[in-house]
């Protein structure tokens, strides 16, 4: 059986003590192939967020496992917790999270740098061109649109090889001609380099570009479903009741 690039197990995470905790996620079971694409979506407070930072090593969980690669990552230590987010987990957020005094070249090797790595500038630039950016590679986040800066992110995502790229609502703040032009990026990741792609998102458009659909409810998975189009995707979110009663 091959081995998982993403899987969580019996993951459960509580916010505060007592009478006054919250459970964001209730022993929560998910495993994610390599070289495939998921869409986890799920209403707001069903706890998308909090399995993107726990599956991420941001946060740790209260009960549970987090495994990357076949390697558990649940009890390590702050520094190696940070070591695994910057070798084995590229992220892709919303807000790009670019360094503003840094260009998309630099932008990109700063993962490198950060884990004491020599930046190979062809590795670099050669993630540049792939992302349609070979020519803007000397400019600075500020001189780039909103979705030249996303596809800087996600270069800057991939150049670690990661295990799994997590990428949370990866389009929330670009106009849907350049959304759909990224997660078609996002899915060409997949198919021609074997990139391993978990993205948190509400948009059923942005869904139906991924290989498959986690349904989170209440912090609880309560479907998935493969081959997902837009239009059986906003059907699912619409009832999702009926998962959670099927489930």
């Amino acid at each position: 059986m091959t081995t998982p690039a993403l899987e969580v197990r019996g993951l459960t995470r509580t916010y505060g003590d007592g009478a006054t905790a919250v459970t964001a996620l209730h022993g929560l079971d998910l495993g994610f192939a390599a070289g495939t694409f998921t869409a986890v979506m799920g209403p707001s407070g069903s706890g998308k967020t909090t399995f993107l930072t726990c599956a991420g090593a941001l946060e740790a969980p209260t009960h549970g496992r987090v495994v990357i690669d076949g390697d558990d990552i649940t009890d390590l230590d702050e520094t190696r917790r940070t070591r695994v987010r910057r070798e084995r987990i590229g992220f892709v957020f919303q807000s790009f999270h670019l360094m503003p005094y840094l260009t998309a070249r630099q932008n990109v090797a700063l993962p490198l740098r950060l884990a004491g790595r020599r930046a190979d500038r062809r590795r670099v630039d050669e993630l540049l061109a792939r992302v349609g950016l070979a020519d803007r590679a000397d400019h600075l986040p500020g001189e780039l649109s909103g979705g030249q800066q996303q596809r800087v992110a996600i270069a800057r995502a991939l150049v670690t090889d990661p295990a799994v790229i997590l990428a949370d609502e990866p389009t929330g703040a670009l106009d849907s001609r350049t959304a759909t032009s990224v997660l078609a990026l996002l899915r060409t990741t997949v198919q021609e380099l074997g990139a391993t792609v978990v993205m948190v998102t509400h948009d059923p458009v942005a869904a139906s570009f991924a290989d498959a659909v986690v349904f989170l409810v209440d912090g609880r998975a309560a479907g998935r479903m493969e081959h997902p189009s837009t239009e059986a995707v906003a059907g699912q979110m619409a009832h999702l009741d009926d998962l959670v009663a099927a489930s």
